[in-house]
């Protein structure tokens, strides 16, 4: 009885997978070529996406099939997908149907005002919608805090990363902040004789494009189960086999679009690494956006800005291209993307100051939702966090607080998996350079397979059958912990 049982639950969960699909492919359409004015219908489909699928998950029969089940009669992986099953269900059953509606309604037209704030520096343009999406997702947090025992910004968190808590948090980025704030003066004060060649020719959109699909299919990406795209924020998305990333292209700083390119590309391949013979299964999803960071932070960070991906990089615009002269060389490339400073944008922020404006995200969201400042009070709230961080004043709102979608979409709590990403990224990045001696000389090559199947055996193919920190131990003998990555730092940088 409990196999059939458990039969029915997989189809329901594979049918709920295939919503989550839709709404990708909905979701990416809205961010890449859909009509502005379609945007309030647009809501309203996704909304009605969002019901279905919590209807789905949330029915009564799901918890009589669940209870049926008896978990001896599984075998291993039926067994850890079944512990996956609750935990969805957990989530989905504690939130009534309408809130989760709002909040999918809220996020679709909150979104699109913030593209409209963005663009005229306004952050007052965004505050009503920004406010209503804020208590819904304050609603949102008090109901899973309840049901998992744990604060409402905690909750929240857990959405992106299992049993993650702010304590945990707390530890890790306070000795990076330490680090880092220790060691930021002396990093720059080391570059300042170094003789580096800006770029200053202009890259067209239409040459950064291919020149982004050329590296993505060096890295192995397959281009028949997904696509490159222009966006307002750079996101991987779409649905199972059919992986949509973006891209926004700058032609003052070209390089911030290849880098991103990179590191949605880095999502993209853990998506299509995934075990196929688990595709919408829960166990057989992503585990959670703490290790999706670590995948897309490894390419961008570990392969992209090392010295063999310049050398690489190199000879390709210089055949491909015909980019000529001493500032496309592999040591000027490589110096330009090693350069520390302090910047106002996150997504091109290098990798030494780039956890200290997640740092700032992730105190003002648990303010946020605890309600100890208001929306009014974003702007300058940003401003005096970011000049305690950086020592220095922004002087617009579009390089502060309108820079992120996450907040203006509904996506509280995702940031701090992105230093947790990239904290990971390095440990995985020590063994796997133990372990591929050639490694460099590979990617110099132009070679990344070899990569490419360590991340798949190591990593990509564990999809939730393990937690974080299981694959870590695994492949690392060690837990989470700031060590690699502060060692990774004081090699590359003092």
């Amino acid at each position: 009885m409990s196999l059939e049982t458990y039969k029915k639950l997989k189809k329901i969960f594979a049918e709920a997978s295939i919503f989550s699909d839709i709404e990708g492919i909905l979701y990416w359409d809205m961010s890449t070529m859909m009509p502005t004015k379609s945007r309030e219908q647009r809501a309203d489909q996704l909304a009605f996406m969002s019901k279905l699928k919590h209807d789905l998950l949330s029915s009564n029969e799901i918890d009589d099939l669940i209870n049926e089940i008896k978990e001896d009669d599984l075998e291993t992986k039926d067994k850890i997908n079944f512990a996956e099953m609750k935990r969805e269900y957990l989530f989905f059953s504690a939130l009534p149907g309408d809130l989760v509606q709002a909040l999918s309604k809220a996020s679709a037209t909150c979104e699109g005002t913030w593209q409209q704030a963005k663009k005229e520096c306004n952050f007052n343009l965004v505050k009503e919608p920004l406010e209503e999406l804020l208590n819904l997702t304050r609603q949102e947090a008090l109901i899973l805090s309840n049901k998992l025992n744990c604060s409402p910004y905690e909750s929240l968190m857990q959405k992106y990363e299992p049993s993650i808590t702010v304590e945990n948090i707390l530890t890790v980025f306070n000795d990076l902040q330490f680090f880092l704030m220790n060691s930021l003066d002396a990093i720059i004060e080391n570059q300042k004789n170094d003789l580096v060649l800006s770029i200053d020719k202009s890259i067209s959109p239409d040459t950064q494009y291919k020149i982004s699909k050329s590296l993505m299919k060096s890295v192995g990406f397959d281009f028949n189960r997904g696509r490159l795209d222009e966006s307002e924020h750079p996101f991987c998305g779409g649905g199972t086999d059919d992986v949509r990333i973006t891209t926004r292209y700058s032609q003052n700083n070209p390089f911030s679009s290849i880098e991103g390119v990179m590191h949605e590309t880095g999502h993209a391949m853990y998506e299509l690494g995934l075990p196929k013979e688990w595709m919408h299964q829960p166990a057989g999803k992503s585990r959670g956006m703490m290790m999706h960071e670590s995948q897309s932070l490894l390419i961008e960070m570990q392969i992209t800005r090392s010295l063999a991906f310049k050398k690489f990089l190199s000879k390709l615009l210089t055949t491909s291209y015909n980019f000529k002269g001493n500032k496309w060389t592999a040591n000027n490339l490589y110096a330009l993307g090693t350069r520390v400073k302090k910047t106002y944008i996150r997504v091109e922020a290098d990798e030494v100051t780039y956890p200290l404006h997640i740092i700032l995200r992730f105190n003002m969201e648990e303010m946020l939702i605890n309600n100890t400042i208001k929306v009014k009070d974003i702007p300058t709230i940003w401003n005096e966090e970011y000049k305690k961080l950086f020592g220095i004043e922004v002087d617009k709102d579009t390089n502060g607080c309108l820079q992120d979608i996450h907040w203006y979409a509904g996506l509280i709590g995702y940031f701090p998996t992105y230093s947790l990403g990239a904290l990971a990224a390095a440990q995985f990045a020590n063994t796997l350079r133990n372990d591929l001696f050639d490694l460099d000389k590979k990617i110099e090559q132009g070679n990344f397979k070899t990569l490419i199947d360590w991340l798949r055996k190591n990593i990509h193919e564990k999809a939730s059958f393990f937690s974080t920190n299981e694959i870590l131990e695994q492949v690392t003998n060690s837990t989470l912990n700031a060590k690699y990555f502060k060692q990774y730092i004081t090699n590359r940088y003092l």
